[in-house]
């Protein structure tokens, strides 16, 4: 390997989420396509041509990737806006709303409160006036970073209904296939779902107008409100029946069979360890282990309503509706601390990765979001300018805190580095910004919002994207390749796994990534190849090492080989296209006139020309293609052959060949084809009638065989003249084309690869 040796030292825990997003997000660039047909990543430039995603190069660890210590997510809040029925997206650093959907069919249950965010910054949400049938619902809403507002024709219009890439990073389906998206412009703009025919009562978006909403599934849980991502990106659902189930993050099918130990159905979260927490309903506090299948229903000492996670130890707070108190849970479920929070009322609870909890005091018209240590300390309470009846808060990729306002149909975000210093010399934080959730938004949402939860504890995960372009339309990729240096490790617990999707267009690179196998050929077209590594931490934080990944075109099983010679006389050759047969090649070869002997012979031939040529002219640069060929054609404008007893003139004659992939059985397979004419034939004088029919002349120095084509399984072989002596041979308008087996690829050819 022609690189610097690199160093084994691996960095200790990541916590990281997930996809290549647009410049602006903290670790990210915008990366245009690397040119090239067989290209390695390993030096930290190479790496750079990419898309980093919390993970780095860092000195002492250059030229291999390994996660962050810190990690960076989606930078949004997702918030339930549950008097409406729809969702609500926005922007953490503008406040800009970006879009409303709503959050079931018509028709069906709505009244959404819970939203948690996946590891490919989809919105799950619950709808907790789901009940019929004794199932309740959730939805999925992806998320677009990028593309351009474009009109029903695709014109470029900042008001247009629809979004068209190249996207930064999408995850909404085009469901017409029409190349663009219809979704959300922003608050408001919530498009139609009809349900027309009650076609998706059952599950599905089939009617939803809005292409950004990807996922509508029936669930177990009735009057639904939990929703925990796990680190496999399935969701843990529950509802007020307190029934759980797994459904896979992929297309919300059942994972797990339901469930109910008697309690939760609320909020709820899944830990750093897969332990699944579920608040209030029944029995009170679920904690469920689905490694075992075993659980427990905690008492109110637990606390009773809404839960959060410390980032760094894997904590678990839980507030009490009432009391003053917050609990907090050692991962086993042990009561670490009981703790005033400021009100005597409260709802959601968020802890951040500086030592700070932070509590919602309520619906019962508080206006103070309260402010603790993780040691227990108060700090004070957040003053809510113009903010009535905090429910929900969340903390974001920038380390603020947002609190969403049920009684004044807004959502606020905090900065905890402002306000007046409070108990233990911390600041107590401040409003720095507000957003207006327009009239009747009712946004009881509590839950994780932003997916700071699963960023920084359930799924540390970073990737590394790249763009390749191998230059033409159709181009068939064969390997991915990686680690093979030394340096790159997957310790145990962690993991790598390599995902690829191809286009003819940079913009067509939209579709599911599907996983690629080390070195393993896999058959993909298109100009364009992504690949996307994803790197994952173990549960106590050791990151692999990816240290070098190759992207190779396909190549093909064989090549194509071709001669042609204008005349050959014992082995003296007059006008040989590309005499080393192998590999074929363009060539071309004119000679006026000869006077040759050998033996008995006397041969003089003029205008002698022969020609070879291939399509395409670079085998390794294209992909397999019905017509590409070998062609080799030979000509001679007047022979005459002497002897003492026979004397043949011989006409204009040209001989081709060759071998064409076409289609055939099970694929492009190779056909031979070889003809010859010949113009004009005196033998002693004497006219014979020849064309393009094969003919054998004995004549008392041997024979004369005319048109002659021999053709086997791999090659086809059209000679024009060839006259056969005891002593010597000659040879007039020979055409050769072939297929060739590259070593170790038996029965391989040039149009299979």
């Amino acid at each position: 390997m022609r690189h610097p040796r690199k160093s084994t030292a691996v960095l200790a825990v990541s916590l990281a989420l997930i996809p290549g997003l647009l410049a602006g997000l903290p670790g990210t660039a915008s990366a245009v396509p690397v040119t090239g047909e067989d290209v390695l990543y390993t030096l930290d430039a190479d790496f750079d041509q990419g898309v980093l995603q919390d993970v780095n190069h860092d000195a002492p660890n250059n030229n291999q990737l390994q996660l962050d210590k810190e990690s960076a997510f989606f930078p949004f809040v997702n918030v339930a806006a549950s008097a409406r029925g729809t969702m609500v997206r926005i922007d953490v650093n503008t406040g800009q709303i970006v879009g409303e959907w709503l959050s079931a069919p018509d028709g069906r249950g709505r009244n959404p409160s819970r939203t948690t965010v996946d590891k490919l910054g989809n919105t799950w949400l619950s709808n907790r006036d789901e009940a019929q049938g004794g199932q309740g619902s959730v939805t999925r809403v992806g998320i677009t970073l990028g593309g351009t507002r474009v009109d029903a024709a695709g014109t470029p219009d900042a008001n247009g209904a629809y979004l068209q890439g190249p996207f930064g990073y999408n995850t909404c389906v085009d469901r017409d296939g029409d190349g663009r998206y219809a979704t959300s412009r922003g608050l408001g703009d919530i498009r139609p779902w009809t349900n027309a025919g009650g076609a998706d009562d059952g599950g599905g978006v089939t009617t939803a107008a809005d292409e950004c909403l990807i996922t509508y599934r029936r669930v177990a849980g009735t009057n639904t409100r939990t929703v925990a991502v796990d680190s496999n990106n399935d969701l843990w659902t529950g509802g007020s029946n307190t029934r759980h189930e797994k459904i896979s993050g992929v297309d919300g099918a059942p994972v797990t069979p339901p469930f109910s130990l008697g309690c939760g159905g609320y909020g709820g979260l899944v830990d750093q360890a897969g332990t699944l927490w579920s608040a209030r309903f029944g029995a009170n506090l679920l904690r469920y282990e689905p490694g075992t299948a075993t659980g427990a229903c905690l008492d109110t000492s637990h606390g009773d309503y809404g839960l959060g996670m410390d980032p760094r130890t894997g904590e678990i707070w839980h507030t009490k509706v009432a009391g003053n108190q917050v609990v907090k849970l050692a991962p086993d479920g042990t009561v670490l601390g009981t703790f005033p929070h400021g009100s005597e009322n409260a709802q959601g609870v968020a802890v951040d990765g500086d030592g700070n909890v932070w509590v919602a005091h309520a619906l019962f018209g508080a206006t103070t979001v309260g402010h603790l240590r993780t040691d227990g300390t108060y700090v004070g309470n957040v003053t809510l300018p113009g903010g009535v009846g905090p429910t929900g808060v969340a903390v974001d990729t920038n380390g603020k805190v947002w609190v969403t306002n049920i009684s004044t149909n807004n959502a606020m975000r905090i900065d905890p580095a402002l306000g007046g210093v409070g108990g233990g010399g911390f600041t107590i934080g401040a409003v720095d910004l507000t957003v207006d959730l327009g009239a009747g938004a009712g946004p009881y949402n509590y839950s994780d919002m932003t997916g700071s939860v699963l960023g920084e504890i359930t799924a540390p995960v970073g990737t590394w994207s790249v763009v390749q372009d191998g230059g033409v339309a159709g181009q068939t990729w064969g390997t991915v390749t990686w680690n093979t240096e030394a340096q790159g490790s997957v310790p145990p617990g962690t993991s790598i796994t390599v995902e690829a999707r191809t286009a003819d267009t940079e913009a067509g690179l939209t579709g599911p990534f599907t996983p690629v196998s080390n070195g393993v050929e896999f058959a993909r077209t298109g100009r364009y190849i992504e690949v996307r590594a994803t790197l994952t931490a173990s549960p106590s934080g050791a990151s692999p090492v990816l240290s070098d990944l190759r992207i190779k075109t396909s190549e093909r099983t064989g090549v194509f080989s071709c001669q042609a010679t204008a005349l050959n006389l014992a082995g003296i050759i007059a006008a040989r296209a590309n005499p080393p047969d192998v590999p074929c090649a363009d060539d071309y070869e004119n000679v006026a006139n000869v006077n040759l002997s050998a033996g008995i012979l006397a041969v003089r031939a003029e205008a002698l020309t022969a020609r070879t040529d291939q399509t395409p002219d670079d085998l390794l640069a294209n992909p397999p293609a019905a017509g590409d060929s070998a062609v080799s054609s030979a000509r001679v404008e007047r022979t005459r052959i002497s002897s003492l007893l026979v004397t043949i003139e011989v006409g204009v004659i040209r001989s081709d060949a060759s071998a064409t992939c076409a289609p055939g059985p099970g694929g492009l397979t190779p056909q031979f084809a070889g003809s010859s004419q010949i113009a004009s034939l005196r033998i002693n004088g004497v006219s014979v009638a020849v064309g393009s029919a094969p003919l054998t002349i004995p004549l008392v120095i041997g024979s004369l065989r005319l048109n002659s084509t021999t053709t086997t399984a791999t090659s086809v072989t059209q000679q024009a003249l060839v006259l056969d002596t005891l002593l010597t041979d000659v040879v007039l308008g020979e055409a050769k084309a072939n297929v060739e087996a590259l070593p170790g690829e038996v029965g391989g050819t040039p149009c299979r690869v």
